[in-house]
């Protein structure tokens, strides 16, 4: 276990967390975080996960499979 440490920051405090530590959990320099308070006073921090995250291999599974064709109507006169 190791210990982190609250730093100012502007008008804000920051938490500085080993690298090490996010190493282990797969975090990266400025990925972000949800914050919760636990019930005994303590901090939980949960990734917030990119919305977009696995599209291009869906996307990539669908071509492969040959699927990837247009579900509207392709007239371009509609357009017009």
């Amino acid at each position: 276990m190791s210990t982190a440490k609250l730093v100012k920051w502007g008008n804000s405090v920051g938490i500085r967390i080993p690298a090490q530590d996010l190493k282990m959990i797969n975090s990266y320099v400025g990925e972000k975080f949800e914050v919760s308070v636990n019930n005994d006073g303590g901090l939980t921090l949960t990734p917030i996960k990119n919305s977009q995250e696995g599209w291009l291999e869906a996307f990539n599974a669908v071509a492969d499979a040959g699927q990837d064709y247009l579900l509207i109507n392709n007239d371009k006169d509609e357009w017009k």
